[in-house]
């Protein structure tokens, strides 16, 4: 039982003190493929409200197209 206890722990104690970088890159990259399009989607409705500002001003002014 003792050794059994030495074991574990040994084993516990490799697994938290070593780094696995590439077990780090593949958690930063499924990070970065899963919350990338944010910023992208939080622009294309930034960019839609806008557009239904200005479309508004636009036929509350007039057609806007001068001939």
């Amino acid at each position: 039982m003792t050794a059994d206890a030495l074991r574990r722990l040994r084993a516990w104690l490799t697994d938290t003190l070593t780094y696995d970088p590439q077990g780090e890159a593949a958690d930063a990259m499924a990070d970065a493929t899963r919350w990338g399009w944010l910023p992208a989607l939080s622009g294309v409705a930034t960019g839609a409200e806008q557009a239904r500002a200005v479309h508004a001003e636009t036929l509350h002014r007039g057609s806007g197209i001068r001939a």
